[in-house]
């Protein structure tokens, strides 16, 4: 699989033409994230490392209906891919799987994300024609960490961040950052020298967040069109807010099962774990073949179809 998938990289890089579906999707979506694996490196400050994981699927556009909750549009026939390798790599690899999904005869397609610098540069190389989209949860999950640093009565944390999860609901990220911007000061600036987790300096660092990213955060319009606003199901449960107790007041608007979020969990289920340590290939391999066997395009089975017992030497199969 690593030898077929590598020849299929430098095929793409080359310019060599990818055979592409027949019919082109309605709309393509492309998302990434990252999970952690513990490695073998035997500095333990280094063990833990980004595994890179991403999916492209179909869909068809499902606008949002006047006084109905947002679902997004459900996914049909997810692949998927995932590596140990750098962002750069990672960024071949989902190209070249997105390629092959219909990526240039798509119209829409979008990328949707967190606004992580290696997701970014990614979406800046490789699918900078498609509509980059920060994952709602993600957003909501900024949003809930400075209202928990902001107040420390949950109470009033709650109070404090409804109003602006209404606002960014809206597409009104203005109002999210004057909302943050407003606990900023009564909190005051942080210290030069101050920890990660000083509550000022968690709220100063959403306030950029939100002040930098307003052209992926256009939520209304993204509803209207049918497109999903996120990269997974339900993942609100790993925010700060919801660890401190406070609930959304949105559903989460976000696509069907196995989207980039899940299958970061289900790799994380084999993958991922104090008692396990991986080298970088065997990693990298088990990644492979996970992704191989999740795929929705009975990639699994055709893998094992065109290398089948019969093809192997006569003496192994007796």
């Amino acid at each position: 699989m690593a030898q077929e998938r590598e020849e299929k990289r430098q095929a793409y890089l080359k310019g060599e033409p990818v055979k592409a579906p027949l019919n082109p999707p309605e709309l393509l979506v492309i998302s990434a994230d990252g999970g952690r694996v513990q490695t073998r490196e035997p500095d333990p400050e280094k063990r833990w490392k980004e595994d890179k994981v991403g999916v492209v699927y179909r869909a068809h556009p499902c606008p949002q209906r006047p006084g109905s909750d947002y679902a997004g549009p459900p996914p049909i026939v997810q692949t998927h891919v995932a590596t140990m390798q750098d962002w750069e790599a990672m960024g071949d690899y989902l190209s070249q799987e997105a390629a092959q999904r219909g990526h240039e005869q798509a119209r829409p397609k979008v990328f949707i994300g967190d606004a992580a610098q290696g997701i970014q540069s990614l979406w800046q190389r490789c699918f900078c024609d498609a509509e980059f989209i920060i994952d709602w949860a993600h957003a909501t999950g900024h949003l809930h960490a400075g209202s928990v640093a902001g107040f420390a009565d949950t109470r009033k944390a709650q109070e404090g961040y409804e109003r602006p999860e209404e606002a960014l609901w809206e597409g009104r990220t203005s109002q999210v950052t004057r909302a943050l911007q407003k606990l900023s000061r009564r909190l005051g600036k942080p210290r030069k020298n101050s920890p990660e987790n000083d509550p000022r300096r968690i709220v100063a660092r959403n306030i950029g967040y939100f002040r930098d990213h307003p052209a992926h955060m256009d939520y209304p319009r993204y509803r209207r069109n049918g497109w999903p606003i996120g990269s997974g199901v339900n993942v609100f449960g790993a925010s700060a807010g919801r660890a401190a107790g406070l609930k959304a007041a949105r559903p989460a608007g976000l696509c069907g099962k196995n989207t980039v979020e899940s299958t970061v969990k289900r790799l994380g289920l084999r993958v991922k774990g104090s008692e396990k340590q991986w080298s970088i290939p065997g990693g990298e391999a088990i990644l492979m073949l996970m992704t191989a066997l999740i795929a929705e395009d009975n990639r699994w089975e055709t893998f094992w179809r065109t290398h089948s017992f019969a093809k192997r030497p006569a003496k192994l199969a007796a």
